[in-house]
């Protein structure tokens, strides 16, 4: 394994949006084709019944999906990360979580110069699925 494909680490802090802070999210994996986030559960993301906000699945599928598509890391730390659309996310609901710990696991499973597919899993702390699902991602051509 090279030095381009180790894991690295990308904190909220590190160069992301507004929304990916609010969220909170660390992406604690990223390779060409692969990314592992985590996100920690808040009382901010349950839904008037109790349980974990689809929304907020869907949203760290669609991110960690999207890291996953678009290649690893930029080469040069201060260029501007991939750029890319979702341009489908089909998510199944399997379970919820009220507390802990959730792990977002993405890997692309094919595709071509410009579309990637990816499967996603999503995990909470005890290793249970809640959510799986599949994206489809545009990418969009530029130096890494």
């Amino acid at each position: 394994m090279s030095e381009l494909d180790q894991p690295v680490t990308v904190r909220p802090s590190d160069r992301h949006s507004a929304f990916h802070r609010l969220i909170g999210w660390e992406v604690v994996e990223w390779t060409d084709g692969r990314a592992v986030m985590t996100c920690p559960v808040r009382e901010e993301f349950m839904n008037r019944g109790g349980g974990l906000h689809g929304g907020l699945v869907a949203t760290l599928m669609d991110s960690a999906g999207g890291y996953a598509a678009l290649g690893g890391p930029p080469k040069d730390p201060e260029a501007v990360d991939g750029r890319g659309v979702t341009l489908s996310l089909t998510v199944n609901y399997l379970g919820t979580a009220r507390d802990g710990v959730l792990t977002v696991t993405a890997t692309r499973t094919g595709g071509g110069r410009s579309v990637a597919f990816v499967s996603i899993r999503v995990e909470d702390d005890k290793g249970t699925i809640i959510a799986d699902g599949v994206g489809t991602f545009r990418r969009f051509s530029g130096e890494r």
